[in-house]
């Protein structure tokens, strides 16, 4: 069934209408611009119908597709797999859901970004530029309170996008035109208009970029220190310089007195209109029982915010580019620059974790020592915890040193002496190097500090070198942008049961979904 307008069928007028956008990679925004154009005027559209191009979040980083939006003057929505996968569309693609993990992008963009129970007006069309292949798609559809003309409506969408998802809020990208990005910019929840930015007057909008994408928020456990704060800021900075299209925070939980609270980063989040936030801890191992975890946290901090949905991501634990960067402190405490193969090999490390009193979140800094170890040419990696778990720091340097007198010295040459063959060794000092396995400066890390530097005045013989914590390094940047792409393309993550259906408190959370309301917040 088409869903072009008849020959002879009336103007329609400027209702609005939302065309979603399928694109390959490397689109150009002229093919972009013509095709909208031709859908607009196949259903009898004026160009200022249009009130938003939508797509798939893998498709909205493209310049061609962020360009036509500009320069059509609407707003760019773009939506999670996920949540498209779900729409039923007259027009699927196998080949769509391999390459970005939907059926249909188009029709299911528009259908959503529409509102719930919109209808297509037009179905998914092909561009067609001269002597070129097709590179992109275009579908339009409506809301049902505007005048659809169901005789040529070709499909609903799903009970699930009719009933509106977490992302129906949309955060807006401050743009240089200030009259246009007020912040109550989508329409009432459960209304059935598109989701669309405020006019006045007759004024067009100019292009800014709205997108449904969830905020990133960075949770520190456990400090008061203003070092780990400053530190929580760069890294902030980085992901935000790096990722403008993400707005992104951070702060600490487990310390009331922080300069950086938690709660101050959802407010601020909330206020830049944020109603997802992923939420990646910066916690190298679990830790055990603690007063209040991680999900608890964030469950009171969202609990002032109705609407607000958080999922907790897990731990990172030692992922492989935390481990080159834990390699790089150790390069850094031995002097950095060229090394020989025989500075690591007279080298133990204790990796030094927080310790916690749960065997099994300190068993995870036993698997990061393992890991750490394999490969790298060190002598050893030995383990000690800071506070509730056994080795500590003194204890842990006992067995480095033990273990390095036990260990076979190298020598060279051979001397006779009467009938036997005695060897010549050569000793070399041994050092140990005390490596945090935590992120920042803090208390933590002036306790291990001071246990290092009195386990050494004891011990006047041995060399003892101390390494800096990871701090705010490109591979921990790396490391959290990668949990929250997971966590964004997994969108079925806030769809999650919620706190009171999770693990005991103490536990890891890995996936839980939080809102206000599970949060025994406001309804």
């Amino acid at each position: 069934m088409s869903g072009a307008r008849p020959a002879g069928a009336p103007q329609q007028p400027d209702a609005g209408v939302v065309a979603g956008v399928g694109a390959r990679r490397g689109v150009r925004a002229e093919d972009v611009v013509a095709l909208v154009g031709a859908a607009l005027a196949a259903v009898g559209r004026a160009p200022g119908a249009l009130v938003a191009l939508a797509t798939v979040d893998a498709k909205a980083a493209e310049p061609g597709v962020r360009d036509a939006a500009r320069r059509l003057g609407v707003p760019l929505l773009a939506f999670p797999a996920a949540e498209l996968a779900v729409v039923r569309v007259p027009a699927p693609s196998a080949a769509a859901l391999d390459a970005v993990g939907t059926p249909s992008v188009a029709e299911a963009a528009a259908l959503v970004a529409a509102g719930p129970g919109a209808r297509l007006v037009l179905g998914k069309r092909v561009s067609a530029p001269a002597g070129r292949p097709g590179t992109a798609t275009c579908a339009l559809a409506a809301p049902t309170t505007q005048d659809t003309w169901d005789t040529w409506a070709i499909t609903r969408g799903t009970a699930g996008a009719a009933e509106g998802s977490p992302g129906a809020a949309a955060i807006v990208v401050p743009s240089p035109v200030p009259s246009v990005h007020a912040p109550g910019c989508t329409g009432p929840a459960g209304g059935g208009g598109p989701r669309r930015p405020p006019r006045t007057g007759t004024s067009r909008h100019q292009g800014d970029v709205v997108t449904i994408r969830p905020a990133l928020l960075i949770a520190g456990h456990g400090t008061r220190h203003e070092g780990a704060a400053d530190a929580l800021r760069t890294l902030v900075r980085v992901l935000g310089e790096q990722h403008p299209d993400v707005p992104v925070a951070g702060g600490f939980f487990g310390a009331p007195a922080s300069p950086l609270p938690l709660s101050g980063a959802v407010d601020a989040l909330v206020a830049q209109g944020a109603t997802r936030l992923v939420v990646v801890p910066l916690l190298m191992a679990p830790t055990g029982p603690i007063r209040e975890t991680l999900p608890e946290a964030v469950a009171r901090a969202v609990a002032a915010h109705p609407g607000v949905r958080a999922v907790c991501e897990p731990e990172l634990g030692p992922d492989p580019r935390l481990l080159a960067a834990l390699e790089r402190r150790l390069d850094e405490a031995l002097g950095g620059g060229a090394r020989r193969p025989e500075d690591r090999d007279r080298t133990t490390v204790l990796l030094v974790g927080r310790g916690a009193a749960d065997p099994h979140a300190n068993a995870e800094v036993v698997r990061a020592a393992r890991l750490l170890w394999e490969g790298r040419g060190f002598a050893g990696v030995e383990t000690a915890f800071v506070t509730l778990a056994a080795p500590d720091v003194p204890a842990g340097l006992d067995r480095c040193r033990v273990l390095a007198a036990a260990a076979p010295q190298q020598g060279q040459g051979q001397r006779q002496g009467q009938g036997q063959v005695q060897v010549q060794v050569q000793v070399q000092v041994h050092r140990i190097v005390v490596l945090p396995y935590f992120f920042f400066a803090g208390d933590l890390l002036e306790r291990l500090r001071m246990q290092t530097e009195g386990w050494a005045a004891a011990h006047p013989g041995a060399e003892v070198l101390g390494a800096e914590p990871i701090g705010a390094a490109a591979e921990l940047a790396e490391v959290v942008v990668a949990r929250y792409r997971a966590a964004v393309a997994d969108g079925a993550a806030f769809a999650g049961r919620a706190a009171e259906d999770a693990r005991p408190a103490g536990d890891t959370l890995p996936g839980t979904a939080l809102s206000a309301t599970s949060a025994g917040g406001p309804a």
